[in-house]
């Protein structure tokens, strides 16, 4: 794996509510250097976001799940956490809320993807973040 896929310990916030592909997800990202916590579902996010001292780095979110998809996540979250980036993921691309997600150019990822994608997707997802909480912190 070469260096610009590598996580730097940044937390993941996978939210997926198949058992199998979110625990696929975690694997993946954990060998990529990220630290990760997941949610099966939105409201399961929320509330592990409510109970967390630091928010997450990024929510990588399944757009289709029950009771509450991927956008509606997206939205409450950034109630409280503007800043917080996202990234949809989706094996559903002809869902209208999928090309809708595409149409305004969101971040997004096609199931089924590959560990290199994922990884990619995530580091550039990351990278505006990453360089901007560096210059802020101090000397």
């Amino acid at each position: 794996m070469n260096q610009s896929q590598e996580g730097n310990g940044e937390t993941i916030l996978v939210v997926e509510d198949e058992n199998a592909i979110r625990k696929l997800v975690c694997s993946m990202l954990l060998q990529g250097g990220y630290t990760v916590c997941e949610a099966a579902d939105g409201q399961q996010a929320l509330e592990l976001m409510q109970g967390r001292p630091k928010p997450v780095d990024l929510v990588l979110t399944d757009m289709i799940m029950p009771q509450m998809t991927g956008t509606e996540l997206a939205q409450r979250l950034a109630e409280t956490y503007p800043a917080l980036p996202v990234l949809f993921m989706s094996g559903y691309c002809d869902d209208p809320a999928v090309q809708h997600i595409e149409r305004v150019g969101a971040r997004f990822l096609a199931k089924p993807f590959s560990s290199k994608a994922l990884l990619e997707k995530v580091r550039v997802v990351l990278e505006p973040h990453r360089s901007r909480t560096q210059t802020n912190s101090p000397a």
